[in-house]
Order: structure tokens, then sequence, then C-alpha cells
């Protein structure tokens, strides 16, 4: 029998895990929008899986990949894309109309060129024709900001791959509204595809800053995570490794996991390590309490702790100060929101309602709220809070990283707005 090691099973880790799950509506839609000729939206919480999806269904070979940072501009972006295409890049001594560097540009190819041998045979003096590979180079100036320039260059190095643009979302919003523009440039102008994969639950947002994408994009949400899914998850794992959860201890391993893969799939992992699986045993072990579930959880949520501390602190400042602190008074509605409420989406009017009756000015409105959420991306982008923790989807305010969730259940609430800098007695 073969032997599996517990690092390949469960955990998370750059490669695909031997317990992938392909879920219905959503392995099934990305073959199917795969080959329909529009570009791929590949979004959802942290670590719901996104990366797998791509990387289960395509070989290596098919794609490039382009891993945004907060720092990646536009030009900076195009000049990524353009090196993993295998162009060479130089900054230019020109400048664009924009006032930026031009991009010198130079690839090779290779060019079939005809020799023709005028060797006449004794047999019946017929003429031989031979070919032979010859290297031809070329040399282009180009704005690396323009969609266009993009596009011709990779028309001429015959680049034919799907590219892939990673963590879209840490991209400055302005950059990420100027992509969605040349999206459909590079779909009307090119056989381009692009898979644009970020941490969002809004299933429009590219459409939103560039309503000329509607019907140009296939997207995929690869949030929802039924309970059926996730216990199947350990059930594949089960024999590779055998061991065997007790149902009690499954049941708390997807309860505690917030309905998040990535999260299951570290309990697990840290399960296993505990009754020392580290590969397949020789016989069949049965592994796990309850109390292991609650103990791990808390073990995740201390060893991001400091991260938290800091997104609660940082995250409460806004863009700066204000009469009114808005977003202390957002971040207590979440603290006093429940799990379900958090993953599920709460509305303006909610997070108002919550917060009206403790804010000390009377003035709060709540367009005032609705005004900080539409902020949200900017106050992590301006502090470097990554990866996002909050997000403004569909009018809802939601946690997109599941672990904040179990960071908030194991603090009190006093504990937890005092990171925030309010008074404790606002706990309620």
């Amino acid at each position: 029998m073969q032997s599996h090691k517990l690092t390949n099973v469960f955990g998370t880790s750059r490669d695909v895990p031997e317990t992938y799950v392909e879920r219905k509506g959503v392995d099934e839609r990305f073959l199917n929008d795969i080959t329909r000729d529009k570009h791929l939206v590949i979004h959802g919480s942290s670590k719901q899986g996104k990366t797998c999806l791509r990387k289960h269904h395509l070989n290596e070979e098919d794609y490039i990949v382009v891993q945004c940072t907060r720092e990646t501009t536009k030009s900076k972006l195009y000049e990524m894309l353009l090196k993993k295409a295998g162009i060479q890049c130089e900054i230019g001594n020109t400048k664009t109309v924009t006032g930026g560097c031009t991009l010198h540009v130079k690839f090779g190819g290779e060019a079939k060129v005809p020799l023709v041998a005028k060797a006449t045979t004794e047999a019946g003096g017929e003429y031989e024709r031979q070919t032979t590979q010859s290297a031809e180079t070329k040399e282009f100036e180009i704005d690396p900001e323009d969609s266009n320039d993009i596009t011709r260059i990779l028309k001429n190095a015959n680049f034919l791959k799907y590219i892939v643009i990673e963590d879209f979302h840490y991209l400055d919003e302005d950059v990420q509204m100027s992509f969605a523009v040349d999206l459909k440039v590079f779909h009307e102008n090119s056989k381009l595809i692009f898979i644009v994969v970020g941490v969002w639950l809004e299933a429009s947002r590219l459409t939103l800053y560039n309503g000329d994408l509607s019907g140009r994009l296939a997207i995929i949400n690869v949030d929802r995570w039924d309970e059926e899914d996730l216990l199947k998850v350990i059930s594949v794992g089960e024999p590779l490794l055998k061991i065997a959860f007790p149902d009690a201890v499954q049941k708390a391993i997807v309860n505690g996991c917030q309905s998040n893969v990535g999260l299951l799939q570290e309990i697990v992992y840290r399960i296993c390590e505990k009754y020392e699986v580290w590969q397949t045993q020789e016989t069949i072990q049965d592994i796990g309490t309850v109390d292991d579930v609650d103990i791990m959880l808390k073990a995740v949520s201390e060893e991001q702790a400091s991260r938290y501390r800091n997104f609660l602190s940082r995250f409460a400042e806004g863009l700066g100060q204000t009469q009114l602190e808005i977003y202390k008074w957002v971040l207590y509605a979440v603290v006093n929101s429940t799990p379900y409420e958090l993953r599920r989406g709460v509305s303006p009017n909610f997070l108002f309602q919550k917060v009206k009756v403790v804010h000390p000015s009377k003035t709060l409105q709540q367009m005032n709220i609705i005004q900080a959420l539409e902020r949200i991306q900017k106050v992590q982008f301006k502090h470097k809070l990554q990866p996002l923790v909050l997000d403004y989807s569909n009018g809802e305010l939601l946690v997109v990283d599941v672990n904040f969730i179990v960071f908030l259940q194991t603090h009190t609430k006093e504990d937890l707005l005092e990171y925030v800098g309010l008074e404790v007695s606002a706990a309620g």
C-alpha cells in the first residue's frame, strides 16, 4: 500500500492537498468557463481554495502567475506580466504621455528561413530544397501602462498561455479600476484570457469598475463550503493516513472552522500532529477529542493574536482624525456581532442600530456608517493591513478572514474594545 505524508494530506501548503474535494457549482463551472473565451474572476474569503481550484484543473505549463502586492502599480503589473511571458524588459530613457518611463522590450523567436541549394545530381539534375532554423529578435519601445501596447507585444511573441493575476485585492483601488478597463481591451483585441483571483465576496466587483465587462467575464465564487463537502475532506484523508476521527470530533471540527476549508485543514493537521501521525499508519488508529478541537482553535487564534490586535488598533484610526471616530464604532459593532452575522454579512442599518445607542454624539447618521464602509479597502490599504480582514460587498460588511472570527470568539469583548481604543463600559 502506498504511504502518504501528513503534509500532503492535510494542512495548508503551496501544493494541492490530496484531500482536495471537487464541489458542484465550483469545479464544474471552472471547467466549463475556462473554455468560453471569457476572462475568469475567482473570488471568495481567504483560504477557501481559490488557488487550489486553478492548480487542480490546469497544468503548470498552461499559465503564468503574476503576484500582486501593495506596491504593485499598473506599469509594474504589466512589466511583471511581460517578464513572466519570457520577454526581456528594461526601463527606457524616454517618457510616456502620462509622464512615466517607457519600457524597452526584446524577445526572440524562431523563424524558418529557406535555403535552396542548386545541386545538380547525376541521376536527374534535380534541385534539393532544405530549411533551417534562424533566430529572429524583435525589439520595441512601449508605454507599460498602455494595454494596447501590451497586447501587441504578446501577440508578436505568440503568447497563448492563461494569465493568472493573484491577490488582485492587494492593488490600490485606482489600479483595480484601471485594470478593469483594460480587460475589455484585452478581450476585444486578442485571444488572451486573464484569471483574476481576489479576496472579496461581491460577484459584480469588476463590472462595477467597468460596466463594459458585462458578458465578458465568467465569475466563480469559491466561498461556499457545505457541511457535506467539509466532512468529505476529512473522510477522504482518513484512509490515506489510516486514521479515524469519531463522529463527534468531525462535527466539532466542521462547526469550529466557520465554513472555511483552510481552517479545517489546519485543525485536522494539528490533531494528527498531536497524536504523532506523520504518515500512513500500519493499522487504523482512532484519534482526536472534542477538547482537542477547542485547544487547536485557541492555538491558531493565539498565534495570530498580535496581527489582529494590530488590525483593531490601526483600522480604528481610519483615514485620519475625525470627530465621530466612525471606524472605532464600526469595530464596536463587529465585536458585538455573532460569527454567523459576520460570515453572512451585516447591513449598514444593522450596524447603525448597534452603534447609535452607545455613540457619544447624537449627530451620528446611518449615512456616516455607509460612507465609512465604502472606504474600508482604502483604510486597510493605507495601514498595510494584509491579508484583508473586512470587506464591504453587496451592501453588507463581512469578515473575509475566518481566523479573525476565531480570535474574536477567544477574547473578551472588554479586551477587544480596549485594543480598538474604546471605553470598556462600551462593551454593552
